[in-house]
């Protein structure tokens, strides 16, 4: 069963909901970038595997990736990860399909501390 929304500025927003890689994280940015309401708890990609959901939907949804500078509102952790997104997409690009991801993971680990 799929559901139904209705969201014309957001183009592939349906389909990623209902078949999309969800995750904490991907639906945090879905949170905040279209309802503009912030998840509580931990919603930031804590390892390459969340950030590749994140990813994911920003490929199958381009208008969230053009509001996706506004994830750096949400909290200091999330304004970190803003800043070196592309560096860290590169990283999971290269090392994910050996189904590890060590130098993306450190680098979202160094984030982590100097952003706490």
């Amino acid at each position: 069963m799929s559901w139904r929304f209705n969201y014309p500025e957001h183009p592939g927003l349906e389909r990623w909901l209902n078949y999309g890689e969800r995750g904490v994280s991907s639906n945090a940015i879905v949170q905040y970038l279209v309802h503009g309401k912030v998840p509580a708890g931990f919603n930031d990609p804590a390892d390459p595997s969340d950030f590749r959901r994140c990813e994911l939907l920003l490929t199958a949804v381009p208008s969230l990736r053009q509001q996706f500078h506004r994830m750096a509102e949400v909290s200091p952790r999330w304004a970190a990860l803003v800043e070196r997104w592309g560096e860290i997409a590169a990283l999971v690009e290269e090392e994910y399909p050996t189904g590890r991801g060590p130098r993306a993971y450190a680098l979202m680990r160094d984030l982590e501390d100097v952003s706490a």
